[in-house]
């Protein structure tokens, strides 16, 4: 009798064990990608990626470059991700011909995609910031922090072959002419997610160009690498910063001086809502073929209520 009892218990846990592994077989692999993994804009994109995942019961991994921006990397982690049997993909896509062959594998292999980053022929749906409308929301909030000033600015991107940011910065130099036609765009530079670069590079700049006043950043490292200038150099109140994104150190140099404004990226949107649109688009939903995250533009005064809203810890 207890020879068929145990039996029947190893029967049994046998069938929970392939039940479960059919279970766990069953579930839909999302992959998505990024440039880096955590920081002020990226780290709030995997939380709602995540976040977003574990509400429909997905698998969902997160692929970076294990060197910051390393874009060769970048497309081969989007290969890889083809090979391992992706259901769903959101590509980061920074450059159209070099990942043509990647995301026509894709496509080929019925891969259900939302991109993030440019629009592309292979990807018909798209979410994320609307670059034009960014580098106008940056031009105008830095307009409206210069006041009658004049204006000698230096712009800072991540990196210059950054097609995405590129077309910020373009959309910005062409809001900020509209704005103020007597407006000076001094140097447009990169700092490759580096604050520290950033703020060696806003120290040549300024001192090759003596007349330079104020500085955007089109990416957040850059921002708290001029703010870090500011500080050092001791021009509270002289030069004016704005940042990018609504990361808690952008947030907490605004409330020392060191930095005017900020442009927010909704990021933990961008990351959640691109799965929960590739899910629409499994069920046979219509979803549009562009969906703007949407920016704010986010002044001292605005702070207190703004960490309400996002629920953000000012200690962390």
């Amino acid at each position: 009798m207890k020879k068929i009892i145990a039996m029947m218990i190893a029967v049994f846990m046998l069938l929970s064990f392939c039940l479960a592994a059919n279970a766990e077989g069953d579930k839909v692999k999302c992959y998505s990608f990024g440039v880096m993994s955590g920081g002020p804009a990226w780290g709030q994109y995997q939380k709602g990626f995540y976040a977003a995942c574990e509400e429909l019961g997905w698998d969902g991994q997160y692929l970076c470059p294990t060197t910051d921006n390393n874009m060769s990397e970048l497309f081969n982690l989007h290969d890889t991700a083809i090979s391992n049997g992706a259901d769903v993909m959101i590509p980061c896509v920074t450059d159209n011909d070099a990942m043509a062959d990647i995301l026509q594998k894709a496509v080929d292999q019925g891969i259900t995609m939302v991109g993030i980053g440019l629009t592309d022929p292979h990807i018909p749906y798209l979410i994320g910031t609307d670059n034009i409308n960014l580098g106008r929301t940056i031009a105008e909030a830095l307009v409206e922090c210069m006041g009658d000033k004049e204006i000698h600015v230096a712009t800072m991107q991540t990196i210059l072959a950054h097609t995405g940011q590129t077309a910020q910065v373009d959309a910005f130099e062409a809001r900020l002419k509209e704005l103020r036609p007597d407006a000076e765009v001094v140097r447009r530079e990169e700092c490759n997610s580096s604050a520290q670069i950033s703020q060696d590079k806003l120290a040549a700049i300024c001192l090759a160009n003596p007349q330079t006043n104020c500085f955007v950043s089109f990416d957040c490292y850059a921002g708290l690498g001029a703010a870090t200038y500011v500080e050092s150099e001791g021009l509270q109140g002289q030069f004016t910063v704005i940042g990018i994104d609504d990361a808690v150190e952008n947030l907490r140099c605004m409330q020392q001086g060191t930095m005017a404004a900020t442009v927010a990226q909704m990021w933990y949107k961008m990351g959640h809502d691109a799965v929960m649109l590739a899910n629409d688009l499994r069920n046979g939903k219509d979803i549009p073929a562009n969906t703007d995250s949407g920016t704010a533009i986010i002044m001292p005064d605005d702070i207190d209520a703004w960490v309400e809203e996002m629920g953000l810890d000012m200690n962390s």
